[in-house]
């Protein structure tokens, strides 16, 4: 019989995996108990701690009536049988009776049994290890973080010391294993995590100093870099913003509608890099972006909707890898259909076929009009592009292949620069992602 007790959030108790359903009081007994594993919790201090409300709990009356001691009878008989129902009351060995004059319980439960308890080891372990046994330690002890411990007696004198110590645990754990990933060349997992402190800290001026830098190295410093064998060309992977790329032309995805409409996240998500794209090169001015997407679109084959079969948004659509070249403040923008909006002009869905024809069209137009000057490329087809079941891994060698496989026609560009958001680092097997480059790389240059 395994028993599991998750108390770093809603507290819950498990038998051999099904949750077993306890009221209040019975769970706020079993937390005390739980506080003080392997040691003997005083009947006293249990109907004091337990049993009596935030208005009273913590101060020490002189001797608690010994008929307010039946309330937790009742809740250890509860708890026997739900921890240990082959054992029935003092013949349990899970929560054992300790006579005498102080006399008192004992829950007798594996450490690893506890959440609450296997975080505190990991952490404090973790001061014992090297660098990378120790970020390993922390992370797990992290991932065990499901919100405010003991939530369920958080109004109790007696849990709040154990709070505010775990509280400090978690932040300090959080700023080792940042540094700590910073120190082992992960930049991207320590800007995460920076990110995070940063937004319970917002006043810690080190911090953000110590964020900023990060994200300077990241944007910086490619996570890996390999020669094309055309003409001294590159194809890089870097994790930054791919707007804050100056130095290239930039790539951005769009609907089949070249929709650009952000209000109310209904026809364009404002987080979605099409969004981004408008807010940030555009200051939010989807006219003017319009204009200019009339613009470069002049002359391109479309179909023509009603508002009988489109209810929202455009009613122009272009086939899927139709580019938009966009001249915009001394360099290009290439705006690329790639994915197909419904009847209702709201979802956007796409897939791999459909990305793979968009690529390979996507390469002829930079080849003829970016002048070998670098191109910065979002891993498209992820987040909101709905293609399903396909990581980020399969979209990074997507478009290193067709890029690739393109240039046997002619060089693209000095620099392929395809660009992974930090928070999707993590996610990411950076050393797997060199090595499908590095042998796409070799296939087409041979």
């Amino acid at each position: 019989m395994a028993i599991a007790l998750t108390l770093m959030g809603r507290a819950a108790l498990f038998r051999d995996g099904t949750q077993i359903k306890l009221e209040p009081r019975v769970m706020a007994v079993l937390i005390r108990l739980a506080l003080d594993l392997g040691s003997s919790v005083r009947l006293e201090d249990l109907t004091r701690e337990a049993m009596i409300g935030p208005a009273t709990a913590g101060t020490r009356p002189r001797k608690v009536p010994r008929e307010s001691r039946v309330p937790v009878y009742q809740c250890v008989s509860t708890l026997r049988a739900a921890l240990d129902p082959g054992r029935p009351g003092d013949a349990s060995v899970l929560l054992v009776r300790d006579p005498g004059r102080n006399s008192g319980y004992r829950l007798e439960l594996p450490p690893d049994a506890i959440d609450l308890v296997r975080f505190e080891r990991l952490v404090a372990e973790g001061m014992e290890n090297s660098p990378l046994r120790t970020a390993l330690m922390l992370r797990q002890a992290l991932d065990l973080w499901r919100g405010r411990p003991l939530i369920d007696v958080e109004h109790l004198a007696w849990a709040q010391p154990r709070i505010a110590a775990l509280t400090a645990a978690w932040d300090d754990a959080r700023r080792r294993l940042l540094e700590l990933y910073a120190a082992l060349g992960h930049p991207g997992q320590a800007l995460k995590l920076g990110c995070a402190l940063l937004s319970d800290h917002p006043g810690d001026t080190v911090l953000r100093e110590r964020v900023d830098g990060l994200a300077t190295q990241i944007r910086q410093t490619p996570a890996i870099s390999h020669p094309t064998g055309w003409s001294g060309g590159r194809l890089t992977l870097h994790v930054g913003d791919l707007f804050d790329q100056d130095d290239t032309h930039l790539v951005i995805g769009f609907s089949d509608t070249f929709e650009t409409n952000t209000k109310d996240d209904f026809l364009v998500a404002r987080r979605s890099v099409q969004g981004q794209f408008l807010h940030r090169l555009y200051a939010g001015d989807h006219r003017a972006l319009d204009r200019d997407l009339r613009r470069a679109l002049d002359g391109r084959p479309y179909t023509s909707e009603t508002r009988a079969t489109k209810r929202h948004g455009k009613l122009r659509r272009y086939p899927i890898g139709t580019v938009a070249v966009i001249p915009h403040s001394g360099r290009r923008l290439f705006a690329v259909a790639y994915s197909g909006v419904n009847e209702h002009g709201v979802h956007a869905t796409s897939t791999l076929p459909l990305l793979r024809e968009a690529l390979n069209r996507l390469w002829a137009e930079v080849r003829e009009k970016a002048q070998h000057r670098p191109v910065s490329i979002a891993v498209v087809g992820s987040g909101l592009a709905r293609i399903r079941d396909v990581d980020h891994m399969a979209l990074i060698t997507l478009i290193a292949e067709t890029f690739m496989s393109a240039q046997p026609s002619g060089r693209i560009t000095d620099e392929l620069r395809i660009m992974v958001h930090p928070a999707n680092v993590p996610a990411l097997d950076l050393p797997a992602v060199d090595d499908a480059l590095a042998a796409i790389i070799a296939h087409y240059s041979a």
